[in-house]
């Protein structure tokens, strides 16, 4: 089975994606930030020395150079701690205004300048990890670990709060929608439809009613169409079976050269007369069963074949039968139209290969060959086809059995279930 995607399961995955994605981003970027923030510090504090010192070089030029507490100047690369020259040459240093170095739990932040006489001068801001209280390290550890955990987290609950609240905002009213669309049915589609808070909701709400009314509006076309159709063929029919009835009170039947035309033309009658009954039953509410009687299936399909050969007259068409002997209790009306309609669209869609019909208990099945070297059939109506098959699937679900139509390699299979319960 197909595993449908959830709205509800894609909006959470989403927020939660965008969440993490976000936290992960704002954590990294204020540890960045924070990291930068104090480098900037270091790096003021030592652009600050060194403008101080060139004010008084440029008033005294025996002021000496900074020395005491963090920031230290020197005059030579020689004279520069043994960590910074092991890590930079006098080139590098003279290459950037800034540098940082670590070394034996030293940090050491190097700024490079030029003095008025061509003398390269290097500021260093040294400062060693013992140096820092253990207040402190718990206040540094505090802004630069805890502090974007704990964002990072409530930023993510305020995310997840926010994604349920908008979720229940649009679910509530997609949940209002699916149970208003469930409760429509042909006695209410007169009514409006509900109004929800949002407009999209609205429109999906008229569209749903709208094709509804349309497909209703249809059903009721086709089943007055049936009704007055019935209605109307009873009696061109009635008097159709009546002159043949005098007819045959005439003696027509005594004469060979009207006896076959005749049974002909009763039994295109008598299938007219079942035909309407069949219609005039599809199109009435009621699920009150057609009588039902005994039926011999293999007798009752040699009846429909003998009815429907004139149909592979001059054609390259095998018929194969296969019909084990079962009697079924059934309406004998739509067993016949419904294995008639079968029996007439194999023959008649058939020019070459086999028809193949066959009978088991609970199953009967009719196979033809559909496929042509012509790639044409010129006795085949497709759209006869598909009429006859479409009313024998209605008459099939209407008294509880089972249809089944493949078409597959060039066979077209129709499989009819007569005790669907009892076939695997």
């Amino acid at each position: 089975m197909k595993c449908r995607p959830s709205l509800k399961k894609s909006i959470i995955f989403f927020f939660v994606v965008t969440c993490v994605v976000l936290v992960a981003g704002y954590t990294f970027f204020l540890s960045h930030y924070l990291t930068r923030g104090l480098e900037l510090f270091v790096e003021f504090r030592l652009e600050e020395a060194s403008t101080n010192y060139l004010k008084e070089y440029a008033g005294n030029t025996l002021t000496p150079l900074p020395g005491g507490g963090h920031i230290t100047g020197y005059d030579s690369y020689a004279s520069l701690p043994g960590d910074i020259r092991a890590q930079f040459e006098e080139t590098k240093l003279k290459s950037k205004p800034f540098l940082y170095a670590y070394a034996n739990k030293t940090h050491y932040n190097i700024h490079t300048m030029q003095r008025k006489d061509g003398k390269t001068i290097y500021m260093v801001y040294r400062s060693f990890e013992g140096d820092f209280s253990q207040s402190s390290h718990q206040k540094f550890d505090f802004y630069y670990f805890y502090t974007p955990a704990i964002g990072g987290l409530l930023a993510i609950a305020m995310v997840l709060v926010l994604a349920f609240y908008l979720f229940k905002r649009i679910a509530t009213p997609v949940e209002s929608l699916n149970e208003w669309a469930l409760t429509l049915s042909p006695e209410n589609l007169d009514r409006e439809p509900v109004r929800f808070k949002y407009d999209e909701f609205n429109n999906v709400a008229e569209l749903l009613l709208a094709t509804s009314r349309r497909l209703m509006a249809g059903v009721d076309r086709e089943k007055r169409f049936q009704k007055y159709a019935s209605h109307e063929l009873r009696t061109p029919i009635a008097v159709i079976q009546n002159n043949l009835e005098l007819m045959e009170l005439q003696g027509i039947t005594e004469d060979n050269r009207f006896k076959s035309s005749h049974a002909r033309m009763t039994k295109a009658v008598r299938n007219m007369k079942n035909l309407t009954v069949a219609l005039l039953w599809l199109s009435r509410e009621t699920d009150a069963p057609m009588p039902e009687e005994d039926v011999d299936l293999d007798a009752f399909i040699h009846e429909i074949i003998d009815e429907n050969a004139y149909l592979l007259e001059g054609k390259a068409t095998t018929l194969a039968t296969d019909l084990q002997p079962v009697t079924l209790r059934a309406s004998r009306v739509l067993a016949r139209i419904i294995l008639t309609n079968l029996v007439r669209n194999a023959f008649q869609h058939s020019c070459d290969g086999d028809v193949r019909i066959k009978i088991r208990p609970g199953v009967i099945e009719v196979a033809n060959h559909v496929y042509t070297p012509s790639g044409e059939c010129e006795t085949a109506n497709p759209d006869g086809y598909g009429l006859g098959l479409q009313l024998s699937q209605q008459l099939v679900r209407k008294i509880g059995w089972e249809i089944d139509v493949t078409e597959k390699d060039g066979q077209f299979l129709v499989r009819v279930l007569t005790q669907p319960c009892d076939i695997a």
